[in-house]
């Protein structure tokens, strides 16, 4: 006499679990939306001159900002001609670091004076909120993987 048992669910589970890995495993595109939330997070920091996420760039001088004036050039602090916005904000705008892998997202600027503008006037600041909506895209990406797997 042979009796079998087979635990009710296990192949739906066990794909469910191998479509998760394949997901944590390659992520590029989870990784491709918090790229471009990162461009929108900088273009709000641009927006608002520096006080999304707290505080406020430093004002320019008044001879720069007299200077902008003079050659026309946009008059909010760090968009005099909107190049270093655009490498962070627009999707393959000239100067952009667009690197995103399965496991990483990198956005940046290789305009020559983007590390000073960072230093001083930081364009790149992320809040605690934005860090967990991050986490949750990642999550979000693993969950469907596991709820589309029968």
């Amino acid at each position: 006499m042979k009796y079998t048992l087979e635990a009710f669910g296990i192949k739906e589970s066990i794909t469910r679990f191998e479509r998760m890995g394949m997901a944590a495993i390659d992520a590029e595109p989870a990784m491709e939306v918090i790229f471009k939330r990162l461009m929108e997070i900088i273009g709000q920091t641009f927006a608002s001159e520096g006080r999304r996420g707290g505080g406020s760039w430093p004002q320019v001088t008044e001879e720069w900002l007299l200077r902008k004036q003079r050659l026309g050039l946009d008059l909010r602090i760090g968009h005099a001609t909107l190049a270093l916005r655009n490498s962070v904000t627009v999707l393959g705008a000239e100067g952009q670091i667009h690197d995103v892998g399965p496991h990483h997202a990198k956005l940046g600027s290789e305009l020559p004076y983007a590390d000073t503008q960072q230093r001083h006037r930081p364009f790149i600041k992320l809040t605690k909120r934005d860090k967990v909506e991050m986490r949750n895209i990642v999550r979000t990406w693993l969950i469907n993987a596991w709820r589309t797997a029968v």
